[in-house]
Order: C-alpha cells, then sequence, then structure tokens
C-alpha cells in the first residue's frame, strides 16, 4: 500500500515567486527554488490554496499577477471559517504572529485547523523560522493541537534528494 501523500498549504508568497520574473537578485533565487520545488516536488503532496490567498494575490498590480492568480485557483481551496478567524485571533493574542500582521496569521490558522502537514512559505519574518516553530507547538501542546511544519523551498525535505516528506503526527 503506498504511502499517504503529505499535504501543503501554499500561501501567496510561494504563487508570487513561481511566477516571478524581474531582476531582483534575491526574489530571483526564491523563484529558481520555488520553480524547481515545483516541477519536482509537488507531486509527494497533496497541495491546498484557499481564497485568502488568492485575494491577496489580487492586490496591487505586479508582473505576471495573473498567472500567479490562476495558478492559486487551480488548487483546492481550504475554507476560511469561523474556527480559522478565531485560531488567527488567538495567534495575535498569544504572540505567536506580531499583532499588525494579521494576514499572516489567518494563513497560519488556515493551516492548522484544516491539520494540514506543512506551510509552505517564503515568509520568514513571521512565519517559516524556528521561533515561530517553537511558539506554536508550545501553544499547540497545551491546547492539544496538531501544528504544521513552517517551511520555505529552501528547508521542507525534499523527497527527490532523500528527505523524508512525511505527514504531520497528532
Amino acid at each position: 500500500m503506498p504511502k499517504p501523500l503529505a499535504t501543503a498549504y501554499l500561501d501567496a508568497k510561494i504563487f508570487s515567486f513561481l511566477h516571478y520574473s524581474e531582476g531582483h537578485v534575491e526574489s530571483l533565487a526564491h523563484h529558481l527554488k520555488t520553480r524547481e520545488w515545483w516541477e519536482k516536488e509537488r507531486g509527494f503532496f497533496r497541495l491546498y490554496s484557499s481564497r485568502w490567498t488568492v485575494d491577496e494575490l489580487a492586490e496591487g498590480q505586479y508582473r505576471a499577477q495573473e498567472q500567479a492568480v490562476a495558478t492559486a485557483k487551480r488548487l483546492p481551496f481550504l475554507p476560511k471559517t469561523t474556527a480559522v478567524d478565531r485560531c488567527a485571533m488567538l495567534y495575535l493574542e498569544r504572540g505567536v504572529v506580531p499583532v499588525a500582521k494579521f494576514s499572516d496569521a489567518v494563513q497560519l490558522a488556515l493551516a492548522t485547523v484544516h491539520e494540514v502537514d506543512y506551510l509552505l512559505t517564503w515568509n520568514y519574518a513571521h512565519l517559516a523560522n524556528p521561533q515561530t516553530q517553537h511558539r506554536l507547538e508550545t501553544l499547540h501542546r497545551e491546547l492539544g493541537w496538531r501544528s504544521p511544519w513552517l517551511v520555505s523551498p529552501d528547508t521542507i525535505q525534499w523527497e527527490t534528494l532523500g528527505g523524508d516528506v512525511r505527514r504531520r503526527e497528532t
């Protein structure tokens, strides 16, 4: 019997960098790594997006916006429910995510409430970093909740490189 696919929720930054076409060196590096992950690794996951992500991608104007939005829309959406809103507020109140970063709290809450294994993002400042992962796991242990792994295409295990992409245990 094949092992069940791990699940991954992709935030807006993943779709933005997947279709990035500007010349900023750091952003171009994110684009190349995201594209490589998309081409080699996405088949090891059940991928999810959300209406929240699509709305973020639709804000402002930038090159490849249409492609980023279209790619996000092709994935199944995780619904933003009352439970997601309450969870996001808890993350802000308990300092898991800074109060001024409600959108980041919602992204994290979507992954948590829907028990996704990985939240894939390039947001190192407020999500994919050891401090946030620690604060999240500490709070979740207290509440008896399951924590997603907060990762970027640089830090997630790569099955094609011998890593063990696995489901998050309860």
